[in-house]
């Protein structure tokens, strides 16, 4: 999704910017930041790939 350009939104919006910075791409850049860490968290294919030799019960 592209984020519009700050032109496009209302003069209001340009002076809440000002005052208190741009909440939305702030909160937006840590939510990705967020998924980011628990995507690498979550990856057990590393260690998948070390242990080739692994018992397995069903196989």
């Amino acid at each position: 999704m592209n984020t519009p350009e700050i032109s496009e939104y209302p003069p209001i919006y340009d002076r809440l910017i000002r005052e208190r910075g741009d909440v939305p791409t702030e909160t937006r850049k840590v939510a990705e930041q967020t998924q980011a860490q628990a995507r690498q968290a979550l990856d057990w294919s590393a260690v998948r790939r070390s242990h080739p030799d692994r018992f397995s019960a069903f196989g």
